[in-house]
């Protein structure tokens, strides 16, 4: 039995478990609501830590031999989830600052103030994991954890982001005196921001490290311009609702395959300081994965028009997002087939149903844990209090209030059709997750650097984008290793040599290195590198730009090293160059 069917079975039934459907003619009022939205931030972080075991298990740029496929629907959608985040922060600020009195006075101690507090908790805890599972540091590195500039928790971006993002909402409401030239600033603040982020190669040293730190942002603004206009986006959308959902959804599944396409194939965020279109090209991707994150958007909220969603463990999530996004990479790395690139795991475990089941056991208490210390100490820097009767809530409802709330809801249930709704909104969730599946090409010819490479068959082309591609070998007479270009040089090695004389006098990674010249007079350095799973065959081909890199693992106990160094040289064999 495959038991990725029981995880997405039991994912579906998590969402949808305790989901009320409206009834025709009726609607959830509250679908914006505080406990809603908090609802739809818990699935969206649960979303996120899934997203990051599917790179740790499945992503195409690990060797070929730690991939383990069956989150591969979770790879492209991380962006997308944290959209969800935006959205909503920007639409509760709004909704704040319309029903509570002076809501930007104090309003850094109370909102930003207890985000800065978590990430440097955050910075504080994967620093002394990164010490214990031996990574080696001189004070000056453990002080550059420990400021934050360095990211010691490389998936705590958004708690860097976020705080610039709130005092731009509070700056531009404090001074503007209209509420839609306040949002219109938002908006020039988020254009200025990511024309910024596209300028930045990625890197692994400071903030700003790629493409995920911008291609979502814009859904803060749209948070609140939604907010400023709800009413009559909420009318608009109630007369022809499912025409809009089932155009929604139609929309989002094939934009966001056309978005895969063209970042792959004619885009990307990928380039070196001499491409003159690499800062057009990056903000050309960012706008059509905004346009995809806003529908994904569009269509939870849709649903929840229709649909009031809620149950114990994901009201308990929306209460913890911000906890349980800054601690859950720990036990993602801790459980996978390395940690962080700079060690062994504490423990790998391979099969990916019990991986999940893993890390999430191992992060619900960590957050529970977390989240009382970061409490407490936010607690020494904020004044106790609150507003609205005691025990009242954000929703301004006492406990008694709320339990009477909820056992009316319960009587409502009965006359409901959620018996109905909730297996075809399931189906509807496992259509999508197929959908969603990355698909892949035949494709056996590529143009890089004004070269072109001939793929042989029974190659199936896999992740790819304008300067990385791999493909897979799916034959049955051979057992050659995955094929790799890559145009960026991701390992830094040669990335920036221009010619195959250059690179054999460079390359002390190389071992038998040599000059090879293919009868189209394309000339390259070949030799191998030496890893502790095996060596690779490597080739770096002359292009108009840089060197290319070719590369396939050598490793025995998986692959054939006669098979892999005939498919390199039949490719290498292959290598024109095109106009």
């Amino acid at each position: 039995m495959d038991w990725m069917y029981l995880f997405y079975f039991l994912l579906a039934g998590l969402i949808f478990w305790g989901a009320r459907y409206a009834g025709r003619g009726e609607w959830n009022e509250e679908y914006t609501s505080l406990k809603q939205t908090k609802i739809l931030q818990g699935v969206a972080a649960l979303g996120i830590a899934l997203h990051h075991m599917s790179q740790k298990t499945c992503a195409p740029w690990h060797p070929s031999a730690f991939v383990v496929h069956g989150m591969d629907p979770f790879i492209p959608m991380g962006y997308m989830l944290v959209g969800v985040f935006l959205f909503c922060s920007g639409l509760g600020l709004y909704k704040s600052l319309q029903s509570k009195p002076d809501y930007l006075k104090g309003f850094f101690r109370r909102r930003v103030l207890p985000i800065v507090i978590a990430f440097y908790l955050s910075e504080f805890l994967h620093t002394g994991v990164r010490l214990l599972m031996g990574e080696k540091m001189d004070l000056i590195k453990i002080l550059w954890y420990l400021s934050g500039l360095h990211m010691a928790n490389v998936n705590a971006w958004y708690a860097i982001v976020i705080p610039f993002f709130y005092l731009a909402f509070w700056a531009a409401f404090r001074f503007c005196k209209k509420e839609g030239t306040a949002i219109f600033w938002v908006f020039v603040f988020t254009l200025g921001y990511t024309v910024a982020g596209a300028f930045i190669d990625h890197q692994d040293d400071w903030w700003m490290r790629g493409e995920w730190w911008y291609n979502s942002i814009i859904l803060f603004p749209l948070g609140l311009l939604f907010g400023k206009h709800e009413k009559r986006v909420t009318g608009f959308l109630k007369k022809g609702y499912w025409f809009w959902l089932i155009v929604s959804f139609a929309a989002f599944f094939l934009l966001f395959q056309q978005s895969e396409w063209l970042i792959n194939n004619r885009w990307g965020y990928y380039g070196e300081w001499g491409d003159p279109l690499k800062v057009v090209h990056r903000l050309m991707s960012a706008g059509i994965q905004w346009l995809v994150a806003f529908i994904f958007v569009a269509c939870g909220f849709l649903m929840m028009m229709k649909v009031r969603f809620g149950n114990k463990a994901l009201a308990w999530l929306g209460t913890v997002t911000l906890d349980f996004y800054l601690i859950h990479g720990i036990f993602v790395e801790l459980f996978g087939y390395n940690f962080l690139d700079i060690s062994k795991s504490l423990y790998y475990i391979r099969k990916v149903p019990l991986y999940i089941a893993a890390v999430l056991a191992c992060t619900v208490p960590a957050v529970i844990l977390f989240r009382l210390i970061r409490t407490a100490l936010t607690g020494c820097f904020l004044k106790k209090g609150g507003q609205g009767p005691k025990g009242s809530g954000e929703d301004g409802l006492t406990r008694k209030q709320r339990r009477k709330q909820r056992k009316a809801e319960l009587a409502e249930k009965k006359e409901r059709y959620g018996k109905v709704a909730v297996p075809v909104l399931a189906s509807l969730l496992l259509l999508g997750v197929y959908l969603i599946l990355p698909g892949r090409s035949n494709e056996r010819v590529r143009v890089m650097n004004g070269l072109e490479f001939q793929i042989p068959e029974h190659f199936v082309r896999g992740y790819t984008d304008t300067r990385y591609v791999i493909w897979k070998y799916e034959g049955t007479d051979k057992k050659p290793a995955t094929l790799i270009l890559d145009a960026e040089i991701r390992d830094g090695k040669a990335r920036h040599l221009k010619t195959a004389e250059e690179v054999l006098e460079a390359c002390d990674w190389m071992t038998e290195t040599e000059l090879y010249v293919n009868s189209q007079g394309v000339r390259m350095a070949r030799g191998f590198a030496e890893f502790p799973d095996g060596r690779e065959r490597r080739y770096y081909i002359e292009s108009k730009e840089a060197v290319i890199l070719m590369c396939m693992k050598e490793n025995e106990q998986y692959y054939n090293a006669k098979d892999c160094e005939e498919i390199l040289l039949q490719v290498a064999d292959s290598v024109r160059r095109v106009n």
